[in-house]
This record gives structure tokens, C-alpha cells and sequence, in this order.
């Protein structure tokens, strides 16, 4: 799979506009607010005020900006039929995304030939903009809702009743167990640990729950990552010293590794054809 982006369940990513707020708990150590912060330090012009600092820390302001004529047709420059995420600096259905902006970025996705992933955290927005613009899904746009915990997995009830092709949910970052989950009408399940700045522990049976699951409703699993080499469960039988190279020596795939009892688990939804 040919790919610019470190994302491994897609090819590239794209956004037609930037800037976020916090929506639950998932969100605290969103990687995206401190790379926009980044981004909006070099003077990007569209990541303008998308952040914001409260006491020292960085986070989104609630502003959404439309990308540069450049950035939003990205996906017509892209000659390879491929996988796209949307808005890995965003959320397409956030309240205070503009409905022009999101109906001229699903008729990209409807006349080009790509697959897009639309991951969102607020799916109650999908079923009113679709009631208030009358929108229908193009069959190339899977839309998918994150659940991170117990707390959020109504989200997938959500996701089932609206009108598209593919539905997915990303159980990613995983940050505390989901309990019982109905995934029925789910063509796809992720899975992974959370990375980076004050990522917060993964443990093997949430993960585990969720493959059971999985496997019941013949749901494609893609578990990417433990999300740092301590969750990952390869050092429970370890005695050395250096537990972060031990993983990365039999473990290399993902961040923290993504061995699960033996196995990589990178399936994808069985409408993709590579």
C-alpha cells in the first residue's frame, strides 16, 4: 500500500478545513492539537487561531478554517484510486464546519475515484445535516464514529441508521473497556492504544473483548498499535532490562508494537479492493 501519511489503515490524508474542540475524553491528548499549533506557528494561513493556550497547555479554540483552493482539491491531484482520511485535523461534522464547505467536499469524493474515511465524534451532526441539506452519501465515503470507552459506544447506534455504504468505528485511542458492543450493520472495527505525549495505558483485554466481538459479527478487525512498548503484553513473560528494544526487536510493527496472542490483525472492510 502505497501511503504519504504514518496512518497505516489508509494511503493519505486530507483537509478541506482544520480546527477542532474537545468533544469527550478521547480527545485530551489529541496529537492534531499540537501539530496544528505547529503548523499555525509557521504561519500557515488557514491554521490561524485554530489553538489557542490555557495554562501552558495547547488546545483547539472551537475556530474551523477552509483549507487553500490547493488543499481542498487535493484529492483530484491524487492519479492512483486510494484511501483517503478526511480530516485528520478535524472533524467533517463538527458544529461549526461550514454545510458549503462539507457539500463541496463530499461532490469531490462523489466524482473522484478514492475511497474516503470520515471519522467523526459527533454523529448526531451527520443525521441533521443530512435532514437539513438533503446530502445523499456517495458510496466512496465510509463514515465512521470513535469509541473510546464504555462512556461513547452509543455512538455506534448512531452510526447504524445512517443512509451509507460502509461503516466503520475505531476503538482507537483505546482508553478503558467497551463492555458489551452490538456491531451489527459495522463493516470494519480499528483498534489501538494511544501514543505519544501522555499516552495513557492499553490493556490486553480491552483489546481482546473487542476482537471476540469482532469475530462474532464477522466484522474486519485492524488492530494498528499497543500505543507504547509498556501496554504491550509481550513483556509479561520478559526479564531484561531494555523492555522498549525487546519490543521493537520482536514487535517492530506499530507504535509499542501490535502482536495480539500471536497474531497481526490488519484486516479491512471487504468493499476495498487494492
Amino acid at each position: 500500500m502505497n501511503r504519504t501519511t504514518a496512518i497505516e489503515w489508509t494511503q493519505h490524508t486530507w483537509n478541506p478545513f482544520v480546527g477542532c474542540s474537545i468533544e469527550s475524553s478521547g480527545c485530551k491528548n489529541c496529537y492534531a492539537m499540537r501539530q496544528a499549533f505547529r503548523v499555525e506557528q509557521f504561519g500557515t494561513p488557514h491554521y490561524q487561531g485554530v489553538t489557542k493556550k490555557i495554562n501552558n497547555h495547547i488546545v483547539w479554540s472551537g475556530k474551523i478554517n477552509r483549507a487553500s483552493d490547493r488543499q481542498f482539491n487535493k484529492p483530484k491531484s491524487i492519479k492512483k484510486k486510494s484511501l483517503i482520511f478526511v480530516n485528520s485535523m478535524s472533524d467533517f461534522f463538527h458544529s461549526s464546519a461550514s454545510y458549503d464547505d462539507m457539500i463541496e467536499a463530499i461532490e469531490i469524493m462523489r466524482n473522484t475515484d478514492h475511497y474516503f474515511q470520515v471519522l467523526t465524534k459527533r454523529p448526531k451532526n451527520i443525521i441533521k445535516f443530512l435532514n437539513d441539506t438533503g446530502v445523499i452519501v456517495p458510496d466512496n465515503m465510509w463514515i465512521g464514529v470513535t469509541v473510546e470507552s464504555f462512556t461513547t459506544k452509543d455512538r455506534i447506534d448512531i452510526l447504524r441508521i445512517i443512509d451509507c455504504k460502509t461503516k466503520f468505528v475505531s476503538f482507537e485511542p483505546l482508553i478503558n473497556c467497551c463492555g458489551d458492543i452490538n456491531l451489527s450493520g459495522i463493516d470494519w472495527a480499528i483498534t489501538g492504544g494511544e501514543s505519544g505525549f501522555k499516552n495513557r495505558r492499553l490493556d490486553v483485554n480491552w483489546v481482546r473483548n473487542i476482537k471476540r466481538q469482532t469475530d462474532k459479527y464477522n466484522v474486519p478487525h485492524f488492530f494498528k498499535q499497543w500505543g507504547h512498548h509498556e501496554n504491550n503484553p509481550l513483556l509479561e513473560t520478559y526479564k531484561g532490562s531494555s523492555r522498549k528494544k525487546y519490543i521493537e526487536s520482536v514487535d517492530p510493527i506499530g507504535k509499542g508494537g501490535s502482536l495480539l496472542d500471536g497474531s497481526h490483525y490488519k484486516n479491512m472492510p471487504i468493499v476495498y479492493i487494492e
